[in-house]
């Protein structure tokens, strides 16, 4: 699960670098796979708590409104400290 984790937490600091650059196609590309990780992770952990899927959901309406300082500052501020 660490390993996991260590994969999650390298991966928003590298989509928030993106953002913060102002490089939103990487940044969408790498959204993409955190995405595909998280799923993993939230399924094969059995790791879903309410917090978690709400901030998921705000991140989601982030997205939805390619609102990238929104979509960096909750990457940063409030997933990645659920991988340290």
């Amino acid at each position: 699960m660490k390993n996991s984790k260590t994969t999650i937490k390298d991966k928003i600091e590298q989509i928030v670098e993106y953002f913060r650059a102002q490089d939103e196609g990487k940044a969408y590309t790498a959204l993409i796979e955190l995405i595909d990780v998280l799923m993993e992770y939230y399924t094969n952990e059995n790791n879903q708590k309410e917090s978690d899927i709400e901030m998921l959901r705000e991140l989601l309406a982030a997205i939805e409104n390619r609102d990238s300082v929104l979509i960096a500052d909750i990457l940063e501020y409030e997933l990645k400290e659920k991988f340290q």
